[in-house]
């Protein structure tokens, strides 16, 4: 997305395609969109302001032809080309539930766990996400979009874990979704590289097989599982070993072996109550070789990967120090490559406040629809305006110093100046988007940052609004 795009003129990019059987169909679900992005925290009927209006986006749930998949199918679509324009794209995936436990009146939901109860106990979706972001180096990141999705109701238990290994893969796996994520992206045009990005679920081993089996993908994932490990050279032919010839060593004894190369600053974001802070960490990295597990149908299929480990000292008192164990087919030959891999895992994190954006901006779990089949395509839609959320925040800060009116539509731009009484030809980007910012209730003192998607989001809507009155003609007409 660009900044210049208007709400409606950005509908137009990325539901303009859309294919829904029916033209006037199609019309309808770029006017609805146009109408989300606007007031993305909105309900239907204030987001399309009269009842006509209101009563279509209805309608265009209801039908058959609109579904999750057929709303979001073109977002996909302009993601992959852009991203086939890069030449590194990392492809970030988790997986977020979406919960509906206080609208149990919507048929077709799933369950899941919350917290340590047992799984039945929530209402709601499961729904799993790909962002691509090109890294642009100094932690930075250019948000390109949805690359994929993946949405579904949890309608029985996990498979039994007495189950043999033959009865899960018939019955399916939810870790399924990592694979079936790279396999639906697919290869980067040639010269291109994307690196599938992931927390310690993705630690799986058939997404690391996956990965390496296509040219152009690579993985950086922390790990979970210390699976059996030896440090490698890497040679040109790894056989299968049987069980007893395995190694004894884990991966995590493999990596914290390794001498340290250099030092890093970590920022830990804050979460549960806990404050972010920066940490100052050590690296370490190099080649190791991992092992699939070992029973009837694989044993001790040998993986050549690179291993960096980032690790606390002089943690705070009281506070469980930072460490992180990845995996990677990237190369780690020096410091250099193994902090290259750390500033791609940090930005892992832009995923998190993606699925801020959709549940808090977007208030996709305050939807109230009678059925899933209905629930799907504004989900769909909704996945895309937090993107455009999550875009607002991240284009303001990659060119602080250019010209707002260059970057903005320029009539928000004139109306924000003369509210502040400057020029708006010399407004910097970055001093557009912090006054739009104290509009939307960021406060701007030298130890609050950058502001965040949703005050920018919010002084955004209000200049929109204040511009749009100043279009308006000058009522003539008086009374009496």
């Amino acid at each position: 997305m660009s900044l210049v795009l208007s709400a409606a003129d950005w509908a137009v990019e990325h539901f303009g395609q859309v294919q829904l059987g029916d033209k006037r169909r199609a019309a309808r679900a770029v006017a609805v969109a146009g109408a989300m992005a606007a007031d993305p925290s909105g309900s239907i009927p204030r987001q399309n302001k009269q009842w006509k209006q209101t009563k279509g986006a209805y309608r265009l749930f209801d039908a058959a032809q609109a579904t999750f998949e057929s709303m979001i199918d073109p977002h996909h679509q302009h993601t992959r080309r852009a991203a086939g324009e890069c030449g590194v794209v990392l492809m970030i995936q988790d997986t977020t539930h979406l919960n509906y436990t206080s609208h149990p009146g919507c048929e077709g939901l799933g369950r899941f766990a919350a917290g340590s109860q047992r799984w039945e106990s929530g209402l709601g979706l499961l729904l799993h996400n790909v962002l691509a972001v090109e890294p642009l180096g100094d932690g930075q990141g250019r948000v390109l979009g949805l690359a994929h999705n993946k949405r579904w109701a949890r309608t029985k238990p996990a498979a039994d874990k007495r189950s043999t290994h033959k009865q899960r893969h018939e019955q399916g796996c939810e870790s399924d979704r990592w694979v079936q994520a790279v396999e639906a992206i697919g290869a980067p045009p040639p010269g291109g590289r994307y690196v599938h990005v992931g927390d310690r679920e993705a630690d799986i081993f058939p997404l690391y097989q996956r990965c390496k089996s296509q040219a152009g993908v690579s993985f950086v994932v922390r790990v979970s599982q210390l699976k059996r490990a030896a440090v490698a050279g890497h040679p040109t032919h790894l056989a299968k070993v049987k069980a007893d010839d395995r190694p004894t060593t884990t991966l995590g004894e493999v990596v914290r072996s390794m001498p340290a190369s250099g030092a890093k600053r970590v920022w830990v974001a804050p979460r549960g109550g806990r404050v972010g802070r920066w940490a100052k960490c050590q690296v370490s990295g190099g080649a190791v070789t991992i092992y699939s597990p070992w029973g009837r149908s694989r044993s001790g299929h040998p993986l050549c990967c690179f291993a960096v480990r980032v690790w606390e000292i002089n943690a705070p008192a009281g506070v469980e120090p930072l460490e992180w164990l990845l995996l990677s087919d990237e190369p780690v030959n020096d410091l250099s490559d193994a902090l290259r891999l750390c500033q791609w895992y940090a930005l892992r994190w832009t995923i998190e406040q993606y699925h801020q954006c959709l549940k808090s901006g977007c208030k996709v779990e305050s939807r109230q629809l009678e059925h899933v089949d209905r629930l799907g395509p504004l989900i769909g839609m909704l996945c895309v305006v937090a993107v455009r959320l999550l875009q607002l925040r991240n284009n303001t800060r990659r060119t602080p110093q250019a010209k707002a009116i260059e970057q903005v539509p320029p009539e928000l731009v004139t109306t924000l100046a003369k509210l502040l009484g400057l020029q708006a030809q010399t407004m910097t980007l970055r001093q557009f988007a912090h006054e739009l910012a104290k509009r939307g209730g960021f406060v701007g003192r030298n130890s609050d940052g950058e502001p965040g998607w949703l005050s920018l989001w919010r002084g955004w809507h209000e200049l929109e609004l204040i511009t749009l009155g100043t279009r308006l003609p000058n009522d003539e007409r008086r009374c009496g």
